[in-house]
């Protein structure tokens, strides 16, 4: 096989997989984010960084949202695993027209929040920051089009599990691949493995 074509044939069955984990997720991924998992999309780890989408203001912002979704327990949440650098590299995927949907998009977080405490979201606190969420969460079961509540968790969710955090610490990471076993009963498992 020629390089072009393993990489074809790589690229399709990543695809697939995607595809599938996503069914079984229960919704489709949108174009945004199935865009920044096929490219790769990673946190920039390094020291100094700077979003490049977002102000550094909404970067906190998502920061904020995302760890709320995907809090810290006994392993780190969504801030430990820096998603929020993973979704401003995610915006390099989108569209003009669709990256300035979603930065509108989030400042529905701050009018909620002005609504609830006269504050941003992020000087509200924990209790204001959850009843702008729960307001969020059911606007987004009422919406034909796709919420900016949905957006920030699928984007939360895609980057916890494709970054270091998430896949070595919450999915089941096998560097190193044992024998095809084709029929695995998922209870012997114990995990979801990572792509």
């Amino acid at each position: 096989m020629k390089n072009k074509d393993i990489e074809s044939a790589t690229v399709t069955s990543r695809r697939s997989a995607l595809k599938t984990s996503t069914l079984l997720l229960g919704y489709v991924m949108t174009a945004g984010t199935t865009a920044a998992i096929m490219n790769g999309c990673k946190a920039d780890r390094s020291d100094g960084w700077k979003p490049n989408y977002m102000t550094q203001d909404q970067n906190d912002l998502f920061a904020e949202v995302a760890e709320m979704i995907i809090p810290a327990t006994d392993i780190p949440g969504a801030k430990g695993a820096l998603v929020e650098r993973w979704a401003d590299e995610m915006l390099s995927t989108y569209s003009p027209e669709d990256r300035a949907h979603f930065i509108e998009g989030m400042s529905m977080f701050d009018i909620y929040a002005q609504e609830f405490s006269a504050k941003s979201f992020l000087e509200s606190n924990e209790d204001e920051r959850k009843s702008v969420l729960d307001r969020m969460v059911a606007e987004s079961k009422k919406s034909d089009e796709p919420h900016i509540f949905n957006i920030v968790k699928e984007a939360t969710v895609a980057g916890y599990c494709t970054s270091e955090v998430g896949a070595i610490q919450l999915l089941n990471y096998d560097p190193v691949p044992g024998p095809y076993k084709g029929c695995v009963d998922f209870s012997t498992l114990g995990a979801t493995s990572a792509l």
